[in-house]
């Protein structure tokens, strides 16, 4: 028993010392080599990455094709940006279908003739409810089409929706 407690104690001592590596390795010491180790991954990963060290962006420097599809939303935009009811009025138009339970339909709108969509999407009676899923949801030629799949145990009807734009 007094054995024992002298090699724990011994134990103690070592790792208490000057030269342990535990005492040597401070939470500090490991986010540097974290982040380090972070950097080197983002760098051999996108070698060419400039934003890493940008300090500004230049004018016209970033073009249409350097912006994903939906990453620019109205709140995003400048207060002296141009939005759609800016370029005129706008009317919203609709087509709604019945969808019975466990089935999949599509419905579609069309803007009226002289004028041009500029958004659309679709809603259901269910609303929220995720018994009815959205399948596809896409701009044809000058509307919006939708696509649900109904799970629910009841009859739905389902709408597509086009915000059009005055000429």
């Amino acid at each position: 028993s007094l054995a024992v407690l002298t090699v724990a104690a011994g134990g103690i001592a070592a790792a208490d010392g000057p030269d342990s590596s535990l005492q040597a390795l401070k939470k500090s010491k490991v986010r540097k080599i974290a982040a380090n180790q972070a950097n080197k991954a983002i760098t051999q990963r996108a070698p060419t990455l400039e934003v890493l060290l940008a300090q500004s962006v230049a004018d016209n420097a970033i073009t249409t094709a350097k912006i994903a599809d939906g990453a620019v939303t109205s709140a995003k935009l400048a207060e002296e940006a141009v939005k759609a009811r800016e370029l005129g009025p706008t009317q919203i138009v609709t087509n709604g279908a019945g969808l019975a339970n466990n089935a999949t339909g599509t419905v579609a709108v069309n803007c009226p003739a002289g004028t041009q969509m500029v958004s659309g999407g679709g809603t259901t009676t269910l609303g929220g409810n995720d018994l009815v899923l959205v399948l596809r949801s896409f701009p044809s030629t000058n509307g919006w089409v939708v696509t649900y799949r109904n799970i629910s145990t009841v009859a739905v009807t389902i709408t597509a929706v086009a915000t059009c734009l005055s000429a």
